[in-house]
């Protein structure tokens, strides 16, 4: 059964209605209603119509089972610049992980077949991290290009780039209104498609921006295989696996901003439309396993429980409004109370047991194909 979350304050304070008034109407003290609304006891079930009524709500609104008339949907932020300014941290933490560098060479030299000097262009390249991952492993001579909207992150790879003296170039300018005045052998990008309303459209900028028989490279992590690929050392796998909720959530997510969950295994279908011959798609063989006896046990830890916010519970109040947020992104209030109460229980889980070992698959495909030379 979910938990009751009773409207009533919100009601009142929306329709400028005193306790002492919604007491009147109701036949019971202010004291009673202070005591509804605090949580300290609750209405008999034969008040619920009267006070629904007098609010003009249903029941099941009253009751915090559904979102008020006018808590509509919000559109996730992601695709804002403001929000990943301050991510700087974040991306850092993450991007440790990502990748062996074993399969990164394979994918050069067995999978693109690269063995000449190549010009890369990371659209959305945040501080960079793909230029200091490709560079080393790619033929004497290849140039990196970063494009972000973010000044912060562009500020970072710069000085970050400087500081490792690798040559790189950088360009604070929104993807989608930038016009290249040269193209390049190799577009690319990298757990950008998830986070935007239009994920086609950035693949069609991509394009354009891309030679001749030059790759197109879009990469990105398939939500399904991340929340099926957790392991908690001594929780349940089972109960860390339940995602029904943030399924509804996706869907709502599509169909109100076009933000797609399924882009990463549906974007080699959208290369193929969109004109890219040789078109296919790999899967990243990193595996995130992480024990005691692993080496910077405590570092790599620490980053992965700050990133995925598992550092402590968000409280009381953090909790309920995470769940009226939920409810306006498709979630019924048993399931955001079930997906809050799963990460506090890993949170709990990690500051309670300091050996915790895990196993995190982020399900990252790698989706490529090469620009047609219409020249011919």
């Amino acid at each position: 059964m979910s938990k009751i979350s009773l409207r009533i304050a919100d009601l009142r304070k929306r329709n400028r209605i005193t306790q002492q008034e919604l007491a009147d109407h109701i036949g019971v003290t202010f004291q009673t209603i202070s005591k509804w609304e605090t949580g300290i006891s609750m209405p008999d079930i034969t008040v619920l119509p009267s006070l629904a009524h007098y609010f003009q709500v249903t029941t099941d609104q009253l009751l915090g089972l559904k979102p008020l008339d006018g808590e509509t949907y919000i559109p996730e932020k992601t695709a804002v610049k403001d929000y990943w300014n301050n991510k700087f941290n974040y991306l850092l933490q993450t991007r440790k992980s990502l990748w062996n560098d074993d399969y990164v060479r394979f994918l050069i030299s067995q999978v693109w077949k690269i063995d000449r000097p190549i010009s890369i262009l990371d659209c959305g390249c945040g501080f960079g991290f793909l230029g200091l991952l490709l560079l080393p492993h790619l033929p004497e001579g290849s140039t990196y290009t970063g494009i972000d909207f973010a000044e912060n992150l562009i500020e970072k790879g710069r000085a970050v780039f400087a500081k490792e003296e690798i040559k790189a170039s950088f360009i604070c300018r929104n993807v989608f209104e930038y016009y290249a005045e040269n193209q390049y052998d190799f577009v690319i990008c990298h757990a950008v498609l998830r986070h935007l309303d239009n994920p086609a459209s950035f693949i069609q900028k991509m394009i354009s921006f891309a030679k001749p028989n030059g790759f197109v490279v879009c990469i990105d992590t398939n939500r399904e295989f991340e929340c099926c690929g957790l392991y908690i050392d001594g929780m349940d796998y089972q109960e860390l696996c339940q995602h029904e909720g943030l399924e509804k959530k996706w869907r709502t997510e599509l169909a109100m901003q076009g933000r797609d969950y399924a882009i990463a295994i549906r974007g080699a279908h959208i290369m193929q439309k969109l004109g890219l011959v040789d078109v296919d798609v790999r899967m990243n063989d990193k595996v995130e396993f992480v024990t005691l006896q692993s080496a910077d046990y405590e570092e790599r830890k620490h980053d992965f429980i700050e990133y995925n916010e598992w550092t402590s519970s968000i409280g009381e109040d953090g909790k309920e409004k995470m769940i009226l947020h939920l409810l306006t992104h498709g979630m019924s209030r048993k399931e955001a109370e079930d997906y809050c109460c799963r990460n506090d229980k890993i949170a709990e889980y990690f500051s309670g047991n300091p050996a915790a070992g895990y196993t995190a698959l982020k399900g990252q495909l790698i989706s490529y194909g090469r620009k047609a030379d219409t020249s011919a």
